[in-house]
């Protein structure tokens, strides 16, 4: 079996987070380039309006998670860069588009990725333009053995007290702790840098993001005692 712990600025400092079964999400970088003969912005019949096909490719994407994917699965697709560097009146001859695609089923998750390319590629040939897609695979589904993680969080009952011991949801956030999830019985936890009367609040990734230094022995002593456990049996 396999342990692992990463802080959780939700939970307060001397608790400890667990979510049997699935965890965390599939994490997949999307990247796309749409490509046309651009020109002046006043004769858009003369030329491919990059822009607009691309504005319309995001849209069309979103149907991948509202319409084809199963509603029991959970599912995002975002994209948080686009670039277009024309002016006020040029169409660019290339727009970029850079998001991520998450889930949390890996046939699923191999169906979407033909899908974009799909979508891509029917566009391509309405528009008259080149879309090149490309999708870099990331993390796995991140899966937390359920007979681990149950005997786990009870241990950590005795360890930090019952009314210390949270039930996790799942998080659409990707892990590199989830290789080995897929090749062994795995727990990854959550270990609390809550305190708020230090003012120690903020999510991860946040610029003012900091961690209750506390938490170092919680930690360490959490991992300690239940590997431990695992070696008694």
């Amino acid at each position: 079996a396999i342990l692992g712990l990463h802080v959780e600025p939700s939970i307060n400092i001397g608790s400890l987070g667990f979510k049997p079964g699935k965890y965390m999400a599939s994490g997949d970088e999307i990247y796309i380039d749409i490509i046309g003969e651009g020109g002046h912005a006043a004769a858009p019949d003369k030329h491919a309006d990059t822009v607009s096909i691309a504005a319309h490719l995001l849209v069309e994407l979103q149907q991948i998670v509202s319409r084809l994917c199963p509603p029991s699965v959970p599912c995002v697709l975002s994209f948080g860069r686009v670039i277009a560097d024309g002016a006020t009146n040029v169409i660019p001859s290339k727009v970029s588009m850079e998001g991520t695609f998450r889930t949390f089923d890996e046939d699923w998750r191999r169906k979407a990725h033909q899908k974009i390319k799909d979508i891509a590629a029917g566009m391509a040939s309405a528009f008259d333009v080149e879309i090149r897609v490309n999708i870099v695979g990331g993390y796995p589904v991140l899966l937390n053995d359920t007979s681990l993680t149950k005997k786990i969080a009870l241990a950590a009952e005795d360890l930090v007290g019952k009314e210390n011991v949270e039930k996790l949801a799942i998080r659409m956030s990707a892990e590199d702790f989830s290789y080995y999830s897929q090749k062994m019985p795995a727990c990854f936890f959550r270990l609390g840098v809550r305190n708020e009367a230090k003012g120690i609040t903020y999510p991860v990734h946040h610029p003012k993001f900091d961690a209750d230094e506390e938490a170092v022995r919680y930690g360490a002593l959490s991992l300690s005692y239940f590997a431990g456990l695992l070696l008694d049996n």
